[in-house]
């Protein structure tokens, strides 16, 4: 991409941000650094980037109590033309209200020295632009939304914005955490040498109170069940340093066990609530014998007690969750913090994860730019020409996908070294508003299909159908066939294009679980594109004109066929006229399939005889029942003597057909004797160094 790619300018003022009667927003003051770059995420957070005069000998920050933790696991000073890392500590965090205060030492240095950090940001807003030509080419312009909350004017500064969304998340490194550890004595005294570490940050002590310690047979009482609080500290014990086995100067006694069988009621979490007052509550999580998972253990426990404050009317936002993955004889310890619960706060449950790596791929800016504080603008992130035209796209497969009809939608391909992230596109052509489409994100150099319309022009009926077929005889064995089949699915597209003009389609198509595309299937895609996991296919259709597209996927399925039903014949004929077979076994399985169906001829031909007997006896009881009615009337012997003659013919034909039909019963079980014998005599295991070498 051109230069144009990271030309970032204001394009236009969106507004002013609503100010009248909103709080003035919390921000890392940082008078002795001038601002340099920022770059906006969009997962919350952005990463700022100051300078320091070296001259200086120490560095005054202002962070507000909320942004701490953020602040420091990101925070890093390093030389600017060495780019040298130096270690950074400050001696005590005091507040000032809403802010800690911190005093940094800072090292002689020849250059400035660069000061980095994350902090909470609102989230910048992708918006696209798509001008069409006539020539299969198109203007892609694309505008990040960026809005300045921070609290301070941006002025002469390179603006960026991730383009992938890093991991990101709140994780507390501003409280001092102690371990309670067991003494432990032995006939050896041994001094044990640490590991190597790392530059430490010298934080503050925040003060803690302990509300109360829940053992892990106590958590049963969560689920109703009755317990002993047989380590529960008394809510309400006195202040103490964290960590520091909450003494203090004064400990909380353990509960009488036979005065409080009544265990973790409601009062005892009711009591909990009142002794945290204004402050927030931290739930601790511990790790116990037996757990495979001592992290996600000890989140576990430590979530199920703040369920229950929770149910008790304590805000979900003024509990923070701690999962410490360590062991504890404890299972949880619940704490009230020393920082209040501000108004409207929304805290976060998080338990110590994994990080991963912070994505790199951004668009920043050669040249500054300026923002004041409570504006938003539009940052330029792309504007290039690249290939992009007109199609329609068939999506039965989305949720907002149409099974009826064909989108209208861009062809467009990413011309940039960067994803475009999701976001909205508006799309003109000859100056004419086409339409809005929604996309994904748009990997570098890859195409992306942005459905704008639903013209109805382009009418689809799909249809459905499945069936099996043999592909490969592993064993037979008396008439039982155990084969290699394929379930195969086909599902027929019309496709009839009631427009002027001839109408390129997509079709996007989703191979179900378990099947694959069959080889004539795979040679209809006319490109090897996929679109969230489905298949592309490209298909023209005339003006006025239709085209079935057919596609059929497979899945394999091990089957036993019985060749003496006629399913099975069907199905072993079917077999033996697509495949090659071992002409010896192909003739006895013909001889076989030609028995059972002279087998069958037999079946029909006496069953239909036995129709034309049946129909014989109703005719021979219907003349006799009128003989009898005649016998009585004398001027009636000629009809009489008509009618004993039809008798007579049609018992005639009865005796017949009942000799034929006992014939045949006759040739029919000689047939299946010898039908039985065929299949007794007929084996076949398929060699296992083909079963093999098929595999």
């Amino acid at each position: 991409m051109t230069t144009q790619r990271f030309a970032l300018g204001l394009a236009g003022l969106l507004g002013l941000l609503a100010s009248t009667g909103c709080a003035t927003p919390k921000i890392v003051e940082a008078p002795q650094t001038t601002l340099g770059s920022i770059v906006i995420y969009k997962n919350g957070v952005a990463y700022f980037e100051r300078y320091a005069d070296p001259k200086d000998k120490t560095l005054t920050l202002r962070v507000p109590v909320d942004r701490v933790d953020d602040f420091l696991k990101s925070l890093s000073i390093v030389d600017e033309k060495t780019g040298e890392p130096f270690p950074i500590s400050y001696p005590t965090a005091q507040n000032h209200g809403d802010y800690v205060d911190m005093t940094i030492p800072l090292p002689d240095a020849p250059g400035r020295l660069k000061i980095t950090y994350v902090t909470e940001s609102p989230s910048w807003k992708p918006s696209y632009r798509i001008v069409l030509d006539d020539g299969g080419k198109a203007r892609l312009q694309g505008w990040a939304v960026v809005d300045n909350t921070s609290g301070e004017d941006w002025k002469g500064i390179r603006v960026g914005v991730g383009s992938t969304s890093a991991l990101s998340f709140r994780y507390d490194l501003h409280s001092v955490r102690l371990v309670e550890r067991e003494t432990l004595t032995s006939g050896e005294q041994l001094a044990l040498a640490p590991p190597s570490g790392g530059t430490p940050y010298a934080v503050a002590t925040r003060k803690v109170r302990v509300l109360g310690n829940i053992g892990a047979g106590d958590l049963a009482a969560l689920d109703g069940r009755p317990i002993a609080l047989e380590t529960t500290v008394a809510a309400g014990a006195d202040s103490a340093d964290e960590g520091d086995d909450h003494g203090g100067g004064k400990k909380a006694g353990k509960v009488d066990v036979a005065k409080n069988r009544a265990g973790l009621d409601d009062h005892w979490f009711d009591n909990v609530r009142a002794q945290a007052g204004q402050h927030r509550i931290r739930v601790e999580g511990f790790a116990q014998t037996g757990d495979g998972d001592p992290g996600q253990a000890s989140l576990e426990r430590a979530n199920k007690v703040k369920e229950k404050l929770v149910a008790m009317g304590v805000p979900d936002g003024n509990i923070d969750v701690v999962a410490t993955g360590q062991f504890n004889r404890e299972a949880v310890r619940v704490l009230a913090t020393e920082q209040e619960v501000a108004g409207g706060e929304v805290g976060e449950s998080v338990a110590p994860r994994e990080t991963q790596p912070v994505g790199e791929a951004h668009f920043l800016s050669d040249g500054p730019m300026t923002l004041e504080r409570d504006h938003s603008a539009m940052v330029s992130m792309v504007n290039a020409v690249t290939n992009g035209s007109r199609v329609f796209f068939y999506d039965p497969v989305s949720s907002r996908g149409s099974k009826r009809f064909a989108f209208n939608a861009v062809r467009l391909e990413n011309p940039s070294r960067f994803t475009l992230d999701a976001g909205p596109f508006t799309v003109y052509a000859k100056g004419q508003f086409l339409g809005e489409g929604l996309s994904e994100p748009i990997l570098p150099g890859a195409t992306a299909f942005i459905p704008y319309a639903l013209d109805r022009s382009v009418v689809v009926d799909p249809e459905v159908e499945s069936r099996e077929e043999i592909e490969r005889l592993r064993t037979i064995q008396r008439g039982v066939v155990t084969t290699e089949s394929r379930r195969i699915k086909k599902s027929t597209i019309k496709l009839a294009n009631r427009g002027q003009s001839a109408a390129e389609v997509y079709v996007r198509h989703k191979v179900g679980p378990g099947f694959v595309l069959t080889e004539e299937s795979e040679r209809l895609r006319t490109t090897a594109e996929k679109l969230g996991g489905a298949h592309l296919f490209r298909v023209e259709v005339p003006a006025g004109g239709a085209v079935d597209l057919v596609i059929e996927e497979w899945s394999p399925l091990m089957k036993t066929v019985d060749i003496r039903t006629d399913g099975g014949v069907e199905s072993i004929g079917l077999f033996l006229r697509k495949k090659t077979v071992d002409p010896k076994l192909a003739a006895q399985i013909e001889a076989i399939l030609k028995s059972h169906r002279e087998a069958a001829n037999l079946e029909e031909r006496i069953s239909m005889l036995a129709e034309q007997m049946q129909v014989y006896r109703e005719r021979v009881d219907e003349i006799n029942v009128q003989l009898m009615t005649l016998s009585k009337v004398g001027q009636a012997a000629k009809l009489r003597q008509n009618l004993q003659g039809k008798m007579q013919t049609i018992s005639e034909k009865l005796q017949a057909t009942t000799m034929e039909t006992t014939e045949l019963e006759g040739n029919l079980m000689t047939l299946r004797i010898a039908l039985q014998d065929k299949l007794a005599e007929l084996s076949f295991e398929e060699p296992k160094a083909k079963t093999l070498a098929a595999k």
